[in-house]
């Protein structure tokens, strides 16, 4: 995935697709239990689809949010400017792609591809990720047995970063990574592993910070 085009290649998506919906200044919303052929756009507006879903085609916006209710079944789902939020037993086929927006998965969704963002963070509760999770500046959070079956990338820097804190990669609740970490800049990473939380690959560039292991007990007898 190249970071540097995500906004130009959705910009000129909105401008060139055909035989979709699309909207300008406005949302967009597809009521619980309906099906959808084509893709949804939204400029200046949110994409909210419902619960019992069927979207054939990317979900997008340029300066809103994207939303997703339970159950429902979608492809693509980007955002330049605004979150992306599914709600439970959501399946992605696809990638879910945000620049400068959260990426939230509720539980027992799963993504066929990649989770990606530039600036904003991203947490996954009891999600499954078929490919990588990639960030820039964002942190990431893993919780309730979620599974990222790719590994988990900074990616390098975009122009300046402002960000001065480290990046933090928690990973809690008996979730797995199951391919590695791969820090591509020099930046500050933090891996924290709690309550069960591993990673089954090699760790490179970032510091461990493993809550998993024992604590000394001490008696104050």
């Amino acid at each position: 995935m190249n970071f540097a085009r995500i906004p130009r290649v959705l910009l000129v998506g909105v401008l060139v697709l055909g035989g979709c919906d699309t909207s300008i200044n406005s949302s967009i919303v597809v009521p619980d239990g309906e099906s959808r052929s084509g893709s949804l756009t939204s400029v200046n507006g949110d994409v909210s689809i419902g619960e019992d879903c069927t979207i054939e085609g990317t979900s997008r916006s340029v300066n809103g949010s994207v939303k997703v209710g339970d159950r429902s079944r979608v492809e693509d789902l980007t955002a330049v400017n605004g979150s992306i939020r599914t709600g439970e037993g959501v399946s992605v086929d696809g990638n879910v792609e945000s620049v400068n927006g959260t990426v939230e998965l509720g539980a027992g969704s799963e993504v066929s591809g990649e989770v990606a963002t530039v600036n904003g963070s991203i947490k996954l509760d009891q999600t499954v990720v078929q490919r990588d999770v990639r960030t820039v500046n964002g942190d990431i959070e893993l919780r309730d047995k979620s599974v990222v079956k790719g590994d988990i990338v900074i990616e390098d820097k975009m122009g300046v970063s402002t960000r001065t804190r480290p990046i933090e990669i928690e990973v809690t609740g008996g979730s797995i990574i199951e391919g590695d970490i791969v820090v591509k800049r020099d930046v500050d990473v933090r891996l924290i592993l709690r309550d069960g939380g591993k990673v089954l690959g090699q760790v490179d560039g970032a510091e461990i910070i493993d809550k998993n292991v024992a604590q000394p007990v001490v008696d104050g007898d």
